[in-house]
């Protein structure tokens, strides 16, 4: 996770600039944390220390009843500490080994950035519950810049009209792996009156996932707006987004690595609605993906409401879908097992979206093309607002680290025997062993320490997926390439009025003029009077300089000239502590940051 952590993004920096709260720095200890929010509550911002030392113990769940609360990183570390470039550490403590129910209680608005959390007590015991309760209406969380590992499930939500911002950070280990189709989801919405009114993620990377990663428990609500670009997911069980009344739906520049492993049976009939059976899912609602199945009336905050797919926006553009062959051989070798065992049964991979491009595993295209509605609906006359384009399933982003392919050959051992124990029970007299594979991305072997730095490198080198999106970027979580997402940086609201205007077309960007945001350099870094910084390309038109402290404030200014490429500015006057850069030339900005001694 190191190129996450390399800058600080401006999404920080505008939360900084705009909030005159005071930061208040937290010394790292056993419930400091929990001591400082009870005494000053929404009154602060809780700044934690970097670095490994910076831990923070919980000794009781954060609640934050009746104010809002926002904690960052960005203290500064220890001048001895072994792994300054970390964030700061917080870990559930629990009681006796056992870990809380949640990390956080939430009723008022929380902001999250720049932190390691380990949802697992010390002695590596799982949180099988969840990192986040949601319990007020109208919530707006915000997580930027963070990891999670293990993350146990995200986020519980009860209140209703959650609006959920989670950007740049990683998820790893969401939930057990003791059967194939075991839960609770990942992220549950099953609030009876209204869903989130908001659910964004961008830029962020999956690893280790179980069953529906987002489910409202198929309730008859009206949800807003779903938003997923770029990000990346690796090892998922089965099934994805189960939610089925959502306004707007925007999925686009994903990436999944050997994801629904976990096969769907053939129904035996076609797909009733109505009814909402387990055997009638698969044809008629795509629910391994992506579920779209409305209601004919939705509650809306305790109001019933008309509903269809008329009422609702899907665009689902250039997403990447792989799987490995041994997934493949694993459906090839299940159906001729249950062939040999008499069970008149069929199980198949399912696409992102039904079209005459999806690639037929373990069923018949055309019979599935017949039984599902949104086939129909899809890039159709009578529903405008339903467009997909570019799904692919035969892309290998061949990842940098060899350590995710070997997982996934884990996986692959693990889901096969999984399936049919867990579907075919009484066809099954084979060992259990399988529940013992462990496929989750664990490169040190402690449940509850985060001892590995960097966490995981998720940048590959496949060409083709490296121009796949939508935007000509790379499809997945673009913080594994900074270059490139640099440049998504500079068009990021014209890319995304691309994708809300419902272009299918790729987005064209090489007019657009950059600067090199991995090729500012500064050092030295700390430093004590002057520092420097040095850009690969020099300024072309004209740009500025600023430096802020971490409250926003600015501090020093210096206009660029063309052909600006090496820059220093005297500190020497500065108080010690972390301090924000900003250049900018021709509408980019690369931000980064530095210590003052």
């Amino acid at each position: 996770m190191k190129k996450i952590f390399t800058f600080l993004f401006l999404s920080l920096f505008c939360f900084l600039a705009g909030n005159a709260i005071e930061i208040l720095d937290v010394e790292p200890g056993e419930g400091t944390l929990n001591a400082a929010i009870k005494q000053y509550k929404g009154d602060r911002i809780y700044r934690l220390q970097d670095g490994y030392n910076g831990y923070y113990s919980l000794t009781e769940i954060i609640d934050n009843t009746g104010f809002d609360l926002t904690i960052i990183g960005g203290g500064v570390p220890d001048v001895d500490d072994p792994r300054p470039d970390m964030p700061p550490t917080v870990q559930t403590n629990g009681v006796n080994g056992v870990p809380f129910n949640f990390m956080f209680n939430v009723y008022s608005d929380i902001t999250l950035k720049g932190i390691y959390f380990v949802n697992a007590t010390v002695d590596g015991v799982f949180n099988t519950e969840f990192f986040m309760g949601i319990q007020g209406n109208d919530v707006v969380v915000t997580i930027d810049n963070c990891i999670l590992d293990p993350s146990g499930n995200p986020f519980y939500v009860m209140g209703n009209s959650p609006k959920i911002y989670v950007t740049n950070s990683l998820f790893n280990r969401l939930t057990t792996q003791t059967t194939s189709v075991n839960g609770p989801v990942n992220c549950y919405f099953p609030n009876k009156t209204h869903g989130p009114e908001v659910l964004f993620f961008e830029n962020n990377t999956f690893i280790g996932l179980s069953t529906a990663v987002f489910s409202d428990n198929c309730e008859s609500v009206r949800s807003g707006m779903t938003w997923f670009n770029h990000n990346t997911f690796i090892h998922h069980k089965c099934q994805f987004d189960w939610m089925s009344n959502q306004e707007e739906f925007y999925f686009v520049n994903n990436l999944f690595y050997d994801c629904q492993v976990v096969p769907t049976e053939v129904p035996d009939k076609p797909y009733d609605n109505s009814q909402m059976q387990w055997t009638n899912y698969p044809i008629g609602a795509v629910p391994e993906f992506l579920l779209s199945a409305p209601d004919t009336k939705v509650q809306d905050k305790g109001v019933d409401i008309d509903w269809g797919y008329d009422k609702m926006t899907s665009f689902v553009a250039y997403n990447l879908d792989f799987k490995n062959e041994s997934f493949i051989n694993n459906l090839n070798e299940l159906n001729q097992w249950l062939i040999e065992k008499g069970t008149g049964k069929q199980m198949y991979y399912m696409p992102f979206v039904w079209d005459e491009k999806a690639p037929a595993r373990g069923i018949d295209l055309n019979f599935a093309l017949e039984r599902n509605p949104q086939y129909k609906i899809y890039n159709s006359i009578q529903y405008p607002k339903w467009k997909h384009v570019g799904s692919a399933y035969d892309i290998n982003p061949q990842f940098v680290d060899p350590r995710i392919a070997e997982k996934s050959e884990i996986l692959a051992q693990w889901a096969l025997p999984a399936t049919k124990n867990d579907y075919y029970k009484s066809y099954y007299d084979g060992d259990t062993e399988f529940t013992k594979l462990d496929w989750y991305w664990d490169p040190d072997g402690e449940m509850g320490k985060n001892e590995a730095w960097p966490l995981f490198d998720g940048s590959y080198t496949n060409k083709e997926a490296q121009t796949y999106g939508i935007d000509g970027l790379p499809v997945g979580d673009l913080n594994w390439f900074p270059d490139q997402k640099a440049v998504w940086e500079a068009n990021k609201d014209r890319i995304e009025s691309h994708i809300k205007g419902l272009n299918t077309d790729r987005l064209d960007l090489s007019s657009v003029e950059t600067i090199n945001a991995v090729s500012c350099k500064v050092f030295p870094n700390p430093v004590v009077s002057q520092v420097f910084f040095s850009l690969n390309d020099p300024i072309t038109n004209g740009g500025k300089l600023e430096l802020f402290n971490m409250v926003g404030e600015l501090m020093m200014e210096r206009d660029l000239n063309e052909g600006d490429r090496n820059l220093s500015l005297d500190v020497s006057n500065l108080m010690a502590g972390i301090y924000l850069y900003r250049v900018s030339s021709s509408g980019t900005a690369i931000m980064g940051r530095f210590v003052k001694k």
